[in-house]
């Protein structure tokens, strides 16, 4: 009878011990690699849109970020996202961007950029459609090309409770038309865009401390982003197409 020496059989067990760890530690590679995320966050070089910024980058993923002066967006910058120069009212910006990014995937496409004008007359209207309406419509469309090459392309139309035509309460007429379109434009991408696996919601983002939302706002953008980031990410297809709030509790239209 014969035995195998015992450096043959350590050589055996190493070979079968590393067998093992790469079976069980590539697929998560791959998994951890599928889960990164490339997010492209409008109006990106403050408030909201700043925080997202920089919760998204450091949960591990890849922000393109907005600002419509990049060379002016140093925290932006800081945060390691790739900035980029957009006026979501020029419609030249929207087609730069589009060309810029061609062939990049994109899972995210957060329209954030807003204005809020206090006024009521024909100029304020017209510009609070133009960047809180018409701007994030005509991005997703632009872009639609690059979310399609996503597993789960998501549209995130940062709205607001006072687009919310049952819980009107009258004030900032202006911005609460738009915010109401902004609503429906969420539905008509949902109704035109569903059918090919995307996913497009409407955000009550609250009322947060910043220099739309003011001092006095009862949030904190880092702790309101923190439930925007856990809502978003875990999305459902039955969910497309309709107005949700921060904690994932739905809003009336």
């Amino acid at each position: 009878m014969t035995t195998k020496p015992k450096s043959t059989t350590l050589a055996v067990l190493s070979r079968l011990v590393l067998a093992l760890a790469l079976a069980v530690f590539l697929p998560n590679c791959s998994k951890a690699e599928d889960e990164k995320l490339t997010v492209l966050v409008t109006g990106a070089n403050r408030g909201l849109g700043l925080e997202h910024a920089k919760q998204w980058a450091a949960a591990g993923h890849k922000v393109i970020g907005t600002a419509r002066k990049p060379e002016e967006a140093k925290e932006l910058k800081a945060t390691g996202a790739t900035v980029l120069k957009l006026d979501i009212t020029s419609d030249a910006d929207i087609a730069n961007l589009a060309k810029t990014l061609k062939g990049q995937k994109i899972d995210i496409l957060l329209n954030n950029a807003g204005y809020m004008n206090r006024e009521l007359n024909r100029e304020s209207l017209q510009r609070c459609f133009d960047i809180n309406t018409a701007g994030p419509l005509l991005l997703a469309e632009a872009l639609k090309p690059n979310l399609k090459l996503s597993k789960q392309p998501k549209i995130v139309n940062v709205s607001s409770g006072l687009g919310s035509i049952s819980r009107t309460n009258g004030i900032y007429t202006a911005y609460s038309i738009s915010k109401a379109a902004l609503n429906m434009a969420t539905r008509q991408l949902h109704a035109q865009y569903g059918k090919e696996g995307f996913i497009v919601i409407a955000l009550n983002p609250g009322h947060n401390k910043t220099d739309m939302g003011g001092d006095g706002a009862p949030l904190e953008p880092k702790d309101s982003v923190k439930q925007v980031l856990k809502l978003i990410t875990g999305l459902k297809k039955e969910q497309s197409g309709r107005f949700w709030y921060i904690d994932g509790t739905e809003v009336p239209w």
